[in-house]
């Protein structure tokens, strides 16, 4: 097929048929990306990285467990910035603890 005659097909469908077309690209994609699980590893990576998507969501993307994912990302020299908390506040929850 030439380039563009798959879109010009699903839009006379979508019209005729009244078929979603965005229904379809996203039915489109899922295959895709099941034919081509590496390429929707290194989709769900770069969203990550860029913020679009929580470590929890990435996991979830890809099917894999969160140390599982931590341990590609750092087998690709990726390294997780973490929040923490400051040493006052630590010590004020210690000591709310051990009260």
């Amino acid at each position: 097929m030439r380039k563009g005659e798959l879109a010009g097909i699903l839009e006379d469908l979508a019209e005729e048929k009244k078929i979603n077309v965005e229904d379809v690209r996203e039915e489109a994609f899922r295959l895709y990306f099941n034919l081509k699980p590496e390429l929707k590893l290194e989709g769900v990576i770069i969203s990550y990285l860029k913020g679009k998507c929580s470590l929890s969501r990435a996991v979830e993307l890809v099917g894999v467990t969160v140390p599982e994912f931590k341990e590609i990302l750092a087998s690709r020299g990726i390294i997780r910035e973490t929040e923490g908390k400051g040493v006052s506040e630590m010590d004020h929850k210690i000591k709310e603890i051990f009260k």
